[in-house]
């Protein structure tokens, strides 16, 4: 029975978009001046889980956001990376999945204004992200669908940042 339960793995793909809501004021200042509406946020991210329980799932993956302006030949693509390891749990109400993952992540910002060129990283951070999500193939192997929001949480040394993000997420058994 014990080697039954860590036999049943999946994986997850997962493709979407959000908001970052940034903690740095240095480049709160500098997005500042770029239009809304020239502006794209992909993320995407991948998970292979581990079944320990029925309900309850072992996960690890990466999770990644790229959020992209510009203002005429001006650009700041901003570039958040983070390896996740947690828990994913069915709580019993049909395919409802809750999940909490501790993150290892940080954020690279490639800024072109013109000007000046500035690649620059952001410190290694420890953060958390929590997600809600709703499973369509719950209790069946296969293909399925997932639709979820997820709030990552980022400390970087003085600041921080949190990502909002919708997915539509694919899981394979």
């Amino acid at each position: 029975m014990f080697t039954s339960a860590f036999a049943s793995t999946s994986v997850e793909f997962g493709l979407g978009s959000g908001f970052i809501f940034y903690g740095s004021k240095t480049l709160k200042n500098t997005i500042r001046s770029f239009d809304e509406s020239s502006q794209v946020i992909i993320c995407a991210n991948a998970d292979y889980g581990i079944t320990l329980a029925p309900q309850v799932i072992l996960s690890a993956g990466v999770d990644s956001v790229f959020d992209a302006r510009w203002k005429g030949s001006n650009h700041i693509y901003l570039w958040d990376y983070a390896a996740e390891v947690g828990f994913d749990f069915y709580p019993g109400l049909a395919g409802l999945l809750c999940s909490v993952d501790y993150c290892l992540g940080r954020r690279t910002d490639f800024v072109d204004l013109g000007t000046d060129e500035d690649v620059t990283s952001t410190k290694w951070g420890n953060g958390f992200a929590f997600g809600l999500a709703y499973d369509f193939g719950h209790g069946r192997l296969g293909f399925a669908p997932q639709v979820g929001a997820a709030w990552r949480h980022m400390p970087r040394g003085s600041s921080s940042d949190n990502i909002i993000q919708i997915k539509l997420k694919i899981r394979l058994d």
